[in-house]
């Protein structure tokens, strides 16, 4: 019973901590940047399953878990309020992460298909490019 109280109490005070504070525009960075890393990873899963170096069970969980990553993110920065001024800028990585979430479901779907892998790669390479192009646009003004 201690244990559940314990944990209760760790739950509410993890919530009062993080607050009520607008998420402002270096914490939008942090959040693309991790959807970045994300890209890149599942850029080279895709890149093993296009070579038909990666076995379909690897690549099916692989995906799932890196899909949930950024289908997570997506909601998170969906549900934030934002500082005025970057309201613009949390949609377009909403978008992203929506986009990520969506083109690694692909190789979810399919793991063993080298047609889809390099498919999905490219596909990836151009969120990593919008991703990339989104970050230097928040960092430029901080």
């Amino acid at each position: 019973m201690r244990v559940f109280s314990l944990a209760v109490a760790v739950a509410v005070g993890c919530v009062f901590l993080t607050g009520c504070d607008p998420l402002d525009r270096a914490e939008l960075s942090r959040g693309v940047e991790t959807l970045s890393a994300l890209a890149a990873e599942g850029q080279l899963v895709a890149d093993g399953v296009a070579s038909d170096r990666t076995r379909a069970t690897y690549t099916r969980v692989q995906a799932q878990t890196l899909a949930d990553d950024a289908a997570h993110e997506a909601q998170k920065l969906a549900d934030a309020s934002v500082q005025s001024g970057i309201e613009r800028e949390r949609d377009r990585a909403v978008t992203l992460a929506q986009a990520l979430d969506d083109t690694l479901g692909e190789l979810e779907t399919f793991p063993g298909g080298e047609r889809t892998g390099g498919a999905v790669h490219s596909d990836l390479m151009r969120i990593a490019d919008d991703l990339d192009r989104l970050t230097s646009r928040l960092t430029e003004r901080l």
